[in-house]
């Protein structure tokens, strides 16, 4: 289903984005260690030799506060083409969880066509990440994607102190950069950023491992807009993602999309114009958000 294939690329706008920003880059050796030391058999083979080696002592893990989102938070949104709703979305904190030692918050990203729909085409995706609270980067992503007889499953876990990130089921692993994201936790990294120290024409570029390796976006600021949705009048910040792989991005149209200027930076508008009509998702509702959504108008 195309049309929803290129909606959700573009509501997990950031979410094809990551950070990374500033850090040392990885190389081969980590993942060449243990590629060396796995047998290639399916299964959980080469995870298990990885958990099975000692510590590494000497690597900093870095520490970046969020002050945008707490366990709780529950977002939905209506996915439409024109004037008819096709997909409804939610993105939850669904709450807090530990992964190798370290806390971790557990989001969700759930699609689901509208009934209606089911009978044509039906979606029941489900997205998960588990972000480290103290630092901000993933350390386990897994997916389940049903859509109409298409189905796939998959994790990923990610080692930045080894800068590798592991597939269980493929058996097989990545060198990545530390602290480089999936599609969730780059949305949740970016709303941990002070978006106010942009001006209009700033680029930021990012990183993201999406599949089998990482692929590279930058973002542009458009600056700020005021918007009309369904739950009122924003003061909203204004992204355009802009592909520079187009194995990672693959639109028919221009992208936009809108954060609310406040403590939040929710998203509350993605549009994407198409070569008949237009795409957009937008908020329908915001519950348990951290802050006061400051930015709307009553």
């Amino acid at each position: 289903m195309n049309i929803y294939r290129t909606v959700l690329t573009g509501f997990l706008l950031l979410a094809l984005s990551t950070s990374g920003l500033g850090q040392i880059p990885a190389t081969s050796s980590a993942a060449e260690r243990v590629s060396k030391t796995a047998s290639p058999v399916s299964g959980s083979r080469l995870l298990d030799s990885v958990l099975s080696q000692s510590p590494i002592t000497d690597f900093n893990y870095r520490t970046i506060s969020n002050n945008a989102y707490k366990p709780g938070e529950r977002l939905t949104y209506s996915i439409k083409y024109g004037l008819i709703t096709a997909v409804n979305t939610e993105i939850i904190v669904a709450g807090d969880t530990t992964i190798r030692s370290r806390d971790c918050y557990r989001i969700q990203y759930k699609a689901r066509t509208v009934p209606v729909f089911d009978a044509f085409f039906k979606v029941d995706d489900k997205y998960e990440s588990f972000i480290d609270k103290s630092g901000q980067f993933p350390m386990k992503f897994t997916r389940r994607i049903r859509e109409g007889s298409y189905k796939a499953d998959g994790d990923l876990e990610f080692f930045h102190d080894r800068g590798l990130v592991i597939a269980p089921k493929q058996n097989k692993l990545y060198p990545i950069e530390p602290f480089t994201h999936d599609v969730l936790s780059a949305y949740f990294f970016v709303r941990t950023l002070d978006l106010r120290k942009h001006k209009k024409g700033d680029i930021i570029t990012l990183k993201n491992f999406v599949k089998d390796k990482t692929h590279t976006l930058d973002v542009k600021f458009h600056g700020r807009d005021l918007i009309e949705t369904d739950l009122g009048v924003f003061r909203t910040v204004m992204l355009e993602p802009l592909a520079t792989d187009a194995g990672l991005f693959k639109s028919e149209g221009k992208i936009m999309i809108w954060l609310t200027d406040d403590e939040n930076k929710i998203p509350v508008r993605i549009a994407i114009k198409v070569a008949v009509g237009s795409l957009k998702a937008e908020i329908t509702s915001i519950q348990n958000n951290r802050h006061a959504l400051t930015s709307k108008f009553e």
